[in-house]
């Protein structure tokens, strides 16, 4: 088990050495091919939508005449 100290002295020892440009660019275009996780969209309703955005009743989501109740 490392205790905090050890840890402390192994942060400590790494360093930031200057990487070439081209090092760099491969590490770009690495960071680009990977592609996004396929998820759908989520579908939400009106009513979740409103809720979501911090409606809490009639007259308050955004001062929206067709939300007002008379």
């Amino acid at each position: 088990m490392a205790k905090i100290r050890d840890m402390l002295k192994f942060k400590k020892k790494k360093r930031n050495d200057p990487i070439s440009f081209e090092e760099y660019l491969e590490r770009a275009k690495e960071r680009q091919r990977k592609q996004p996780p396929d998820k759908p969209a989520e579908v939400l309703s009106i009513e979740q939508l409103h809720r979501l955005m911090g409606d809490t009743g009639s007259r308050q989501f955004l001062k929206d005449k067709g939300n007002r109740r008379k």
